[in-house]
């Protein structure tokens, strides 16, 4: 089972982030924390988790080994995907989850796409015995950065622990960072995209990218402000 991975950020496209080492690219898919750190050009490693199935082999990729454990034990409940436990940790930070969860907040978890009442009650039952074996998540822990520069992985991560990942190759990585930037319609369209890709309804999405886009916004920026608001609107 693959570990982790640490290489050069080539791409983003909505949640996944296409990441160079040892001259491939691999494609990981990460939630709302990690991608807002994640810049192309740069060097990063992540916690990776490995989901192999018939029809592919799928990457998700954490900045912290405790958001890899939370992403492990939400898979444990009956009805929550791997795509359902992404939306969910970019939806809630760790905080806001545990909050929840030991409030029973029914109402919250359901906004979430993919959680209905009765899953959301579920989750409750499932998940409160689960994070006693889970570290506590302060607020403050819930909005550092959750990315660790290569630079100093290096000196903190385990010699051995740099594991590459099963996925698509890419070519020169000039290239890849240096494609011309995308066009509004194109920045809208991504984040749309992305957004239903995490479960939003295409509706939803749309409204949610209109009402955050500002003329030179990247697709990046869209998806973390739309995010932002969701979460916002979800406190009230």
């Amino acid at each position: 089972m693959l570990g982790s991975i640490r290489g050069k950020v080539l791409r983003l496209d909505g949640f996944c982030a296409l990441i160079e080492t040892a001259g491939l690219g691999y494609e990981v898919e990460v939630p709302a924390r990690v991608l807002s750190a994640l810049q192309p050009g740069q060097e990063c490693f992540l916690y990776l988790h490995q989901q192999i199935r018939e029809d592919a082999q799928l990457l998700f990729g954490f900045g912290q080994v405790s958001d890899r454990e939370l992403f492990r034990e939400l898979l444990k409940i009956s009805g929550i995907g791997a795509r359902t436990a992404l939306a969910l940790i970019s939806s809630l930070s760790p905080a806001e989850l545990h909050e929840a969860v030991i409030a029973e907040d029914v109402r919250l978890l359901s906004t979430v796409p993919g959680i209905g009442r009765k899953t959301a009650e579920r989750l409750i039952v499932e998940l409160k015995d689960r994070l006693k074996r889970l570290p506590v998540f302060t607020s403050a822990e819930a909005q550092s950065v959750a990315i660790i520069p290569a630079a100093v992985a290096d000196s903190t991560v385990p010699a051995g622990s740099n594991s590459q990942a099963t996925g698509s190759a890419s070519g020169n990585s000039e290239t890849d960072t240096e494609n011309p930037p995308l066009t509004a319609r194109q920045v809208k369209e991504e984040s749309i995209s992305a957004l239903i890709g995490l479960g939003y309804k295409e509706n939803i999405a749309l409204s949610y990218v209109k009402a955050v886009y500002r003329e030179g916004m990247d697709t990046k920026a869209v998806i973390i402000a739309a995010l932002a608001q969701v979460s916002a609107k979800n406190r009230r």
